[in-house]
């Protein structure tokens, strides 16, 4: 039979002992060692040899699944260095224990045990040491090589894939990450290099269209979908008297004071994805400083289903000019049919006193003939002035140009107005140089510029008035000056005058006309002749007509 198994022996069960567990402490193996010596007998230095090796079997024992497990992960280097550590540490600490329970001992003995126990703790340490100390090698060794990297700025392997054991699977993800955020970063520089372009081409666009807008002559205004003002032009900033750096991203009912055109916009916002496109006529002011505007209006559509107002854009058009040109047209038809209509009424009933022989004798006759004359040449007037303006405009009239006498001129336009001033008790006075100035000109264009300002000149004097004509040379120029007494022109008529068909409404009312004749003297001398016509006037105190002309030297 056998005997008891001694303690601290593992079972006979036919398995190896799997982990610590299988075997008790070491410490409590060494305490066993001590109970079962011989009749409680100290313990030699033969006995402490033996139990250094039965400790040393209990502690390979319970390592050596562990050591069997990390043979296949780890290098041999590492699994010495285990070893010493479980030898050392285990085999350490129970000699240097047994020397302190074992007061009786030999000194020998306690100096062997003490020195053993301390060799092995010291190799112990230093199994630890080493592998404490290989990880972190190769870590910093990883620490330097990221630095590295950092400083040149690239992405890349940073751990050595070989390895099998924990470090190196784990430098084989960080490689695998960081070659994705290699890609990633890549990408990213790509896809920036291309927003980059895209931005410079934006750029480069909404400069273009900045100078576009700003090359108009037309405002334009645009508001975005919170009501700010995000772009205009100098013809807006005249028209609403603002700037637009200053007034940039501010609402609209900040920059701009008159209601009605805001109320326009807020009425194209509420109701553009209706109606986007609208063209309206606002008008800015009141009387006779009013000024007509043609507003065109537009909305900015944004989303998929283009069912959000982002914006509207407004574009105003000065149309003061052509209404006043329409009105000016409504005028002249409607003054030329007076205008024709008058002489032939007049010849008309003339005629018709004629037929019914309601002359009573020859002399009566002649009146009734003259009088006809006179209606059928102011009826002849009227129609050439019209065709010489209309064919001076197109350059059907040839310009047959001579040295000549700008004093003859003025006595033939003296000599044929005066019968017609006389009737209205009106003096012309010619104050004319007896050294005649000579200029390059076509005579009977020249001689119906005069005319036409003379017989303005007659026409609006009024009745025991005085005309007056005369030349004199003015820088290198011939100056045809001619002043009368008449109404004068209102100050805010002057710069209009020479306006076809704009008459003043105060002329209008004295005398008729078609508002043709300055129109033909300004290009009669400025166009045709090279020269240029001043007027000053002051309402009840007449006016005076200046024509400068190239002298001929």
């Amino acid at each position: 039979m056998r005997g008891p198994r001694p303690r601290g022996m593992a079972p006979r069960t036919g398995r190896r002992p799997v982990g610590p567990s299988a075997a008790p402490p070491v410490g409590a193996a060494a305490g066993n060692a001590e109970r079962h010596g011989v009749a409680g007998r100290p313990v030699h230095a033969g006995q402490a040899c033996k139990h250094v090796v039965g400790a040393t079997s209990v502690v390979a024992a319970a390592g050596g699944w562990t050591v069997w497990r990390l043979w296949a992960v780890i290098e041999l280097r590492r699994v010495a260095a285990v070893i010493l550590l479980f030898l050392g540490v285990g085999v350490g600490l129970h000699l240097l224990m047994d020397p302190l329970r074992g007061a009786g001992q030999p000194s020998t003995a306690k100096a062997m045990t003490l020195g053993a126990g301390l060799a092995l703790s010291v190799l112990g340490l230093i199994g630890g040491f080493l592998i404490a100390r290989l990880p972190k090698e190769r870590i910093d060794g990883v620490t330097d090589h990221l630095e590295d990297m950092v400083r040149r700025g690239a992405v890349g392997m940073v751990v050595s894939e070989a390895d099998a054991d924990s470090l190196g699977r784990l430098g084989h993800a960080i490689n695998r990450y960081l070659a994705f955020v290699k890609d990633q970063v890549d990408q990213s520089h790509m896809t920036a290099k291309e927003r980059q372009i895209q931005l410079k081409v934006l750029e480069a666009e909404k400069r273009h269209v900045e100078a576009v807008i700003h090359a108009i002559s037309d405002g334009v205004l645009v508001m975005d979908a919170f009501g700010d003002l995000v772009l205009t032009n100098a013809a807006a900033e005249r028209i609403f008297g603002f700037t637009f750096d200053v007034s940039l991203r501010k609402p609209v009912e900040e920059v701009i004071r008159d209601e009605p055109f805001l109320e326009l916009l807020r009425e194209m916002h509420e109701t553009g994805l209706v109606v986007p496109h609208r063209t309206v006529e606002w008008v800015q002011g009141s009387g006779e400083n009013a000024q007509v505007w043609r507003v065109i209006l537009n909305t900015v559509v944004e989303g998929r289903k283009r069912d959000r107002v982002s914006g509207v854009v407004a574009v105003l058009h000065d149309v003061t000019k052509e209404k006043e040109i329409a009105r000016m047209k409504s005028d002249f038809v409607s003054n030329v049919s007076h205008e024709l209509k008058a002489p032939l009424a007049s010849i008309k009933a003339y005629v018709e006193m004629l037929v019914d022989g309601e002359a009573a004798d020859e002399a009566e006759a002649k009146e009734f003939l003259g009088v006809i004359a006179g209606e059928t040449d102011r009826l002849g007037r009227l129609i050439e002035n019209i065709l010489n303006l209309s064919r001076l405009e197109s350059g059907l009239i040839p310009a047959n140009k001579t040295d000549l006498a700008v004093t003859e001129i003025l006595r033939d336009v003296g000599d044929v107005m005066t019968p017609q001033a006389a009737k209205k008790s009106i003096r012309i006075e010619a104050d004319l140089a007896p050294v005649f100035f000579h200029v390059h000109a076509d005579r009977d264009l020249l001689y119906q510029a005069v005319l036409n300002v003379v017989s303005n000149a007659v026409k609006y004097t009024p009745e025991g008035g005085k005309v007056s004509i005369s030349t004199y040379l003015e820088n290198g120029s011939v100056v045809v000056h001619v002043a009368d007494t008449g109404c004068g022109i209102p100050p805010e008529d002057i710069d209009r005058v020479f306006e076809k068909f704009y008459r003043s409404r105060r002329s209008a009312r004295a005398v008729g006309g078609t508002g043709l004749g300055l129109p033909l003297v300004k290009h009669v001398v400025e166009t045709i002749h090279g020269g240029r016509v001043t007027l000053e006037s002051r309402a009840g105190k007449g006016s005076v007509f200046r024509i400068f002309l190239p002298a001929v030297r």
